[in-house]
């Protein structure tokens, strides 16, 4: 367990970050540009950080055979446990008072997934 939240502990982190701000009723969040959809940045934003953070952490897994792509199978793992945490986020906020679920909020987060994995796929040498 304490290797697993060693390696994990920035994703866990953000993961609780964007629980928490799910998890706040009636959370206004100041217009910044002055667009009609702009929480739909903050979802993507907040959904391409956590991609980028579980790619970066998923580098020091070593569970990977000989032979295999590990880069493709880590991006498939990041699409998968990233959907599933983006639909349980919009889900849950059906429960709070004044947030509901938005499926256009999820394909938002969705997509900040999906452009993290092509940010990070393009420059992992850097990283």
């Amino acid at each position: 367990m304490i290797v697993f939240l060693r390696l994990w502990w920035p994703v866990i982190l953000w993961s609780g970050i964007i629980f928490f701000f799910s998890s706040y009723p009636n959370l206004n969040v100041p217009k910044i540009m002055k667009w009609q959809h702009e929480d739909k940045i903050y979802h993507f934003a907040e959904f391409f950080v956590w991609g980028l953070l579980f790619l970066w952490r998923s580098l020091r897994l070593s569970s990977f055979k000989p032979g295999q792509n590990p880069v493709i199978e880590r991006i498939f793992l990041m699409l998968f446990v990233g959907t599933i945490f983006a639909c349980i986020d919009e889900f849950h906020q059906r429960w709070i008072p004044g947030r509901s679920f938005d499926r256009y909020d999820l394909f938002a987060d969705i997509a900040g997934i999906a452009i993290s994995m092509v940010f990070f796929s393009l420059f992992k040498k850097a990283i």
